[in-house]
This record gives C-alpha cells, structure tokens and sequence, in this order.
C-alpha cells in the first residue's frame, strides 16, 4: 500500500521554503501535494510565508517586523530565497513571499506545461495562536474568512485542505465552509487526550508530530474515521515506520527521498 506524500513548504531541498521555485519543483519531482503556510498582512491579504514576521537588519541591529503590521507591497520588498545551511543543495535565488492566488495560478500554469493538470492538491497551514490575535493577524472569524475567500475564487477548492494548530481557525473554517477538507494539526500529546472533544467533531485529518505516532494512535484516529497524516519526516528509516504503522501520509522537507522509496509511494 503506497501513502501520500506532502512536499513540506515545497522542495527544500532544492528552493528556499514557500516559494514559487520550491512548489513547481516539488511538482518536478511528482509530488501530488504540496504542504504551505499561510499568514496575512495588514491590508487583509494571504501571505506564503513559515513565520508571521520578517527580520530586518539595521544600524540598531537585528528586529522583527510582523507582517500583519506590514503591507503587502512593504513585504514583497524584501527577498526571501536566500539559501538555507540546513539545505546545503538548496540554490540562493530573487524571491518574494507570494500571495495565496500567486501560488495557485503559478503552479497550475506549471502543471499544465509540465503535463500533469490538474495533479496537485494543496495543503494549507494557517499560522495561528490565541495569544498573538490582533498581533500576528486578526480574530479568527475574520482570519479564516479571509482565506476561504482566497479559497472560493481559485476555482479547485476541490484539491485544497486547510489546517492549523488552532482549533479555533479549524472550527471557523468548517462553519463556513462545510465543505472543506480539514485538518488538525497536533504537537501536544495532551491535544490527543482530549481529542476529540474540545474540537467538537472529528475533521477529515488529524496530523500529529512524528514521534507521537504509534499503532495505537494510528488505529485509534482511523477507528473514528478520520485519516492520519505525519509531520515533519525526513529520516529514511522513520518514512518507512511510518508505512508500517499504516499511516495514510507523511509531510517531508524531502520528497526527493520518499518518492523513490520502495513500496512507499508505489514505486
């Protein structure tokens, strides 16, 4: 049995993480979903970006700015695809962090070219926290509103998920968008003792921290029918647990490795 497997911020291996180059080449390589994080800006527009804040350097030295205080013309300025000494075939290339739309149109344009339209689903992490509301981004409602508007007009919210940490932005999103594929994402295992209660319904995916994950987890979430899918595996041994463990996917900083597994992904 072969499992999905997620391109973790796209192929980090090869681009810096969230961009346009990262998501085609997870594309290249065949990836079937890519795995992305969502923020928003001042001016209520949804930003690819891992972290809600960009560090600028100064004569007073290093700070952070939010992006939510920023616009986005302000945050397209500064270039992101510097590459990372934790990646060391990654290449440095000019990038920006794109908008939501952006990677949808650009990577449907490159599955097109490529001969493979319409073969990616997109896996969205909202960045989320209750202590950083009106901080780091506004209040939930307004927040998952704002990204199932996104959503709505790319034309395959078929292909999309969304996910987060924050049980609020999953709950929000449901509401208004029954619809949708949802995930929660789980890093805490006290979220799993009370799972899933405090949520108040079982969503289509709960996706756990790799070394939470055992046999009994695995059968105990597929037992009240939801799906399991595992962050952040990168180890070759721990892929291949994973499978054995009957996980239903795995999110990886390397596709490149876990396509070419055997028995993995079919191959």
């Amino acid at each position: 049995m072969s499992i999905e497997i997620q391109a973790h911020r796209g192929a980090r291996a090869f681009f810096a993480e969230n961009t346009l180059l990262a998501f085609c080449k997870a594309a290249d390589l065949g990836c079937c979903v890519i795995e992305l994080d969502l923020c928003v800006s001042q001016d209520r527009r949804i930003v690819v970006s891992h972290d809600p804040w960009i560090e600028v350097v100064s004569d007073a030295g290093l700070t952070r700015r939010w992006l939510y205080s920023m616009s986005y013309e302000e945050i397209v300025r500064y270039d992101c695809g510097a590459a990372s000494p934790a990646f060391p075939h990654q290449q440095s290339v000019r990038a920006s962090r794109p908008l939501l739309p952006e990677v949808f149109d650009e990577v449907e344009a490159h599955l097109q070219r490529i001969g493979r339209p319409g073969a990616m689903i997109y896996n969205l992490e909202v960045k989320s926290w209750a202590y950083r509301d009106g901080i780091a981004h506004p209040s939930p409602a307004e927040y998952a509103a704002l990204v199932l508007r996104d959503i709505a007009a790319s034309g395959i919210e078929t292909r999309v998920r969304l996910q987060s940490f924050d049980e609020r932005m999953v709950s929000e999103a449901r509401a208004l968008m029954p619809e949708l594929t949802l995930g929660l994402l789980v890093e805490e295992p006290s979220v799993l003792d009370t799972f899933p209660d405090r949520l108040g319904f079982v969503p289509e995916y709960v996706n756990p921290r790799f070394d939470l994950v055992d046999e009994a987890l695995v059968e105990r979430l597929h037992g009240m029918g939801a799906k399991v899918v595992v962050w952040t595996v990168n180890a070759p041994e721990e892929m291949l647990r994973m499978h054995r463990l009957g996980v239903d996917g795995i999110i990886t900083d390397h596709p490149e490795i876990a396509l070419h597994l055997s028995g993995l992904a079919g191959a």
